[in-house]
């Protein structure tokens, strides 16, 4: 997967001045807000004021919170180049991690203020209660503030720029121990910020501005925004399973289909967008369903292997192939004609399939594929359209499979009363032209070239000699070379004439 190293690195120096901005936001919320009367007449606060400000104790303090998130960042962003599959599991982590360094920073912030609190307890006699609590709250709004603040914004480029470059085709991943909140978190997170800390902060503020002025409590007011809160968290979490149970469903059907259960389908419970979203994933699924049935009714009529090379290449290599080195097989019953003249079609049909399905296994078990049935004839490829080692063994091992595997179907056709049957193999090696040939509207895979012609040829000699099996001596000196091949277990049947040829060939059998 391709990805620009430069501009990934770009973009994480500009999260990084994000991060800058939201701490300096995260300064100015808590700052803007307005402090209550009582606070700001308190006396202890008065002197905690004048200490801070003469001693710069807030510049101090407040380093940190600037100190830590670019520290994190530049260490981060630093890890992320050192091997591809730490960036790809990594660049998603970088909204949650920035941010969170901010918040990490804010509570440095706090417990780096405390010893100096302490201290002005001790040499200065004031309560520190108060200026605790005051602290607590700055640093907690602002931890919040610049994590909200960060989070969005780093997140929004991240799934706009980032990702979309890095995950073309989607299968975004995860290191085992990631940092990233699910949707419910997030909503969760913004309720939080949304509703708890503006009614708190409001509903503590009028409760002590009230208490201080010596007026009775309004519980009422209490209970009433209690009960908006609880309303508000009901409704966060209805929205949240609105939202989030649709698209577990849609995940677990997407899963279900992914792993070859196309009648998966996802219950239509609405009609907004996530209604029309499971419309179209149903649609979809429908007419996966439907290629599925295609492509495995296409593996049925042609090998699998011919299948997928023709979905996979013909896109880009249509009507091309090109010229290999392939060992054919043909394999034909003998006396079929004179056979079937006393069958009756079905019983015909019965005995054809049968023994085209258990010679075929023999075929595939040796990388070879069935080319074509030509009447009760066999024509099988190897070396094409997928490479073999050695191509000329595996139709020899084949060969040998399939004269054992005629013996096993022989005593089931004499058991079901069908007539047993003999055949010849044929086994040549040569160069073809492979590839898809045929008119425009119907096309096959097929090999084409002196090498098919010959391995016929050769088949037919079969009668003429008597054997099951005769191999060419262009195929026999490939099976040589194969080590650990039974090369010695040949014999020279003769020195054939093969017609359409000028020279005659040599053969063998086992």
């Amino acid at each position: 997967m391709n990805y620009d190293v430069k501009k990934i690195a770009n973009m994480t120096r500009i999260y990084g001045l994000i991060i800058i901005f939201s701490n300096i936001v995260a300064i100015i919320v808590p700052v803007s807000i307005s402090t209550p009367n009582w606070l700001l007449q308190s006396e202890d606060m008065r002197i905690w004021s004048a200490y801070i400000s003469k001693s710069n104790l807030s510049n101090i303090c407040i380093l940190p919170a600037f100190l830590i998130p670019t520290l994190v960042c530049y260490f981060y962003s630093k890890n992320l180049f050192k091997n591809k599959d730490n960036l790809m599991k990594k660049i998603v982590e970088i909204p949650s991690v920035y941010s969170l360094s901010s918040v990490i920073g804010w509570n440095v912030y706090y417990f780096l203020e405390l010893p100096f609190v302490f201290y002005a307890k001790a040499t200065m006699g004031i309560q520190i209660k108060m200026v605790l609590l005051s602290s607590w709250a700055f640093a907690l709004i602002s931890g919040m503030t610049a994590w909200t603040v960060s989070y969005l914004f780093i997140e929004l480029l991240n799934r706009s720029i980032l990702l979309p470059k890095i995950f073309p085709e989607g299968h975004i991943k995860y290191s085992k121990h990631s940092v990233h909140p699910k949707f419910s978190h997030l909503l969760i997170f913004c309720f939080i910020i949304s509703s708890v800390f503006p009614i708190l902060l409001l509903l503590s503020a009028n409760v002590i501005s009230q208490v201080n002025a010596g007026n009775p409590v309004e519980y009422n007011m209490i209970i009433i925004s209690l009960l908006f809160l609880v309303f508000a968290f009901i409704i966060t979490i209805s929205l949240s399973k609105i939202i989030i149970n649709p698209l577990g469903s849609l995940t677990k059907a997407a899963e279900n289909i992914k792993n070859g259960d196309y009648k998966s389908r996802v219950k239509i419970v609405t009609a907004d967008e996530l209604g029309m979203l499971a419309d179209s994933f149903n649609d979809m699924a429908v007419s996966l369903e439907e290629k599925e049935f295609m492509r495995d009714t296409f593996g049925k009529i042609v090998d699998p292997e011919v299948r997928d090379y023709l979905m996979k290449e013909s896109r880009n290599v249509e009507r091309k192939g090109e010229v290999r080195k392939v060992t054919i097989l043909f394999c034909d019953i003998r006396n079929f004609t004179a056979m079937s003249e006393n069958m009756s079609a079905p019983s015909v049909v019965t005995l054809l399939n049968k023994y085209f399905t258990e010679l075929g296994k023999c075929i595939t078990n040796h990388n070879g594929i069935i080319n074509k049935y030509i009447g009760d004839a066999i024509m099988a490829i190897f070396g094409a359209p997928v490479d073999s080692k050695n191509s000329s063994l595996d139709a020899f091992l084949a060969a040998k499979e399939m004269i054992q595997t005629l013996k096993l179907i022989n005593q089931d056709f004499k058991k079901e009363g069908l007539p047993e049957i003999n055949f010849g193999i044929g086994i040549h090696t040569g160069e073809v032209f492979a590839g898809i040939i045929g008119a425009e509207n119907r096309m096959e895979y097929t090999v084409i070239g002196d090498a098919v012609n010959t391995a016929s040829r050769i088949e037919s000699l079969c009668k003429t000699y008597r054997v099951q099996l005769l191999i060419s001596e262009n195929a026999l000196r490939f099976i040589k070379e194969a080590e650990g091949s039974e090369a010695d277990g040949f014999k020279l049947v003769d020195n054939a004439p093969i017609r359409g040829k000028a020279e005659p060939m040599k053969v063998y059998t086992v």
